[in-house]
């Protein structure tokens, strides 16, 4: 009877999530990460599934990055990408952002030139390359594939680069073009820790197959003719040929952050990288429902003496409030009859200061929504 009810109490707290829109990041956030380069070959990827437990908390902070969105105005080359609403200033220059109810997309950027060929260059991608999708479940498969051309002079290029090709006198342009192609699966649920968490995050996996495709055409009196893609060679054929990138991505409601993205390598036998969230210096994402979707919403959040629980979207029946402590315990529930949206007021004088969360039932047991809740007391 025990393992029962503990089984129960675990269902009930940890519930397949959607990802929403409320995680896309906006003007003036600043997402922070770690990087452990070498985390071994512990269980950072398991089979597709789910309620799965991922614990990443022997990853090693060894370096520290930041993102940082600002206002697209503000950069040298936003009159060239109108309908920019981001910008991230990199290493490798500006990069330009739109964003929708559902959907980051990247436009393009302005900087170093993709093949490393040490040009700056205008890049606009056709079509624009998504980056974050909403809603997203599990199960869900998207495809995309995006192109990039850019023409260079050779007066813009280092000698050392037009070698070992025939009649490179005679060249007057080169003309890089790049495919992208990508493949993501939402192939996983469960929970996931990382370095720092108190307690696990409800965490969607999904796993991200990029192919990036290089090729060169070189120019002259006879036109634009394409350059034999057999890499290699040195000089052009160094950046021809197509390369693999297999990442693990785990996305969370509560934080703009990815909790982890690991990078593995083509065959799936070896962990590259692990770049995680730097706990203690996060953004929490504002805790919305997409736009129709039947919700609960707590407020305030952080509360102190009271909370209201605004639920939305429900169709006619009865549903069941429960708060539970950190450790699964259902410490408050009630159930309610409800159709459409009903604000349902609770006391805190009998909750200790902490961390809950709380889930909304339906009579069949499915989980309209789980999240959290923090009680702060004077």
């Amino acid at each position: 009877m025990l393992l029962a009810v503990l089984s129960a109490l675990c269902v009930n707290a940890t519930a397949q999530i959607t990802i929403t829109a409320a995680t896309f990041p906006v003007v003036g956030d600043t997402l922070r990460y770690a990087i452990d380069l070498t985390p071994g070959n512990d269980d950072f990827v398991t089979p597709p599934g789910g309620g799965q437990v991922w614990d990443f908390t022997n990853l090693n902070r060894e370096q520290t990055v930041e993102t940082i969105y600002r206002n697209p105005n503000t950069g040298n080359q936003s009159a060239n990408y109108p309908g920019a609403e981001l910008l991230v200033i990199g290493g490798n220059g500006e990069s330009y952002y739109n964003v929708t109810n559902n959907k980051v997309e990247l436009l393009g950027y302005a900087g170093g030139d993709p093949a490393n060929l040490g040009v700056d260059v205008l890049a606009k991608f056709a079509p624009p390359i998504i980056d974050r999708r909403s809603p997203l479940m599990f199960f869900d498969i998207n495809q995309q594939t995006s192109d990039l051309t850019l023409p260079f002079s050779t007066d813009a290029l280092p000698d050392s680069l037009l070698a070992n090709i025939p009649g490179a006198s005679l060249i007057d342009s080169i003309r890089v073009r790049i495919n992208f192609q990508r493949l993501e699966v939402a192939d996983g649920w469960g929970t996931l820790r990382v370095p720092g968490m108190n307690m696990p995050e409800n965490v969607l996996r999904e796993k991200r197959t990029e192919y990036t495709t290089t090729a060169l055409d070189v120019h002259s009196f006879l036109g634009w003719i394409p350059l034999p893609s057999t890499g290699g060679g040195g000089g052009l054929g160094n950046f021809l040929g197509t390369d693999t990138t297999v990442t693990y991505r785990y996305y969370s409601n509560i934080y703009k952050e990815d909790l982890a993205i690991v990078t593995v390598s083509n065959d799936g036998s070896t962990i590259e990288g692990v770049r995680f969230k730097n706990f203690g210096n996060l953004t929490p994402a504002p805790e919305i429902d997409a736009p129709g979707a039947a919700g609960v919403q707590a407020f305030p959040n952080p509360a102190v003496q009271w909370v209201r629980f605004d639920c939305t979207n429900l169709p006619p029946d009865d549903y069941t409030l429960k708060i539970f402590n950190i450790v699964g315990k259902v410490v408050w529930k009630n159930t309610y009859t409800i159709a459409g949206n009903r604000s349902i007021r609770v006391d805190l004088d009998d909750f200790k200061k902490g961390t809950y969360l709380y889930s909304l039932v339906d009579p069949e047991g499915v989980i309209i929504g789980t999240k959290r809740l923090v009680v702060v007391k004077p």
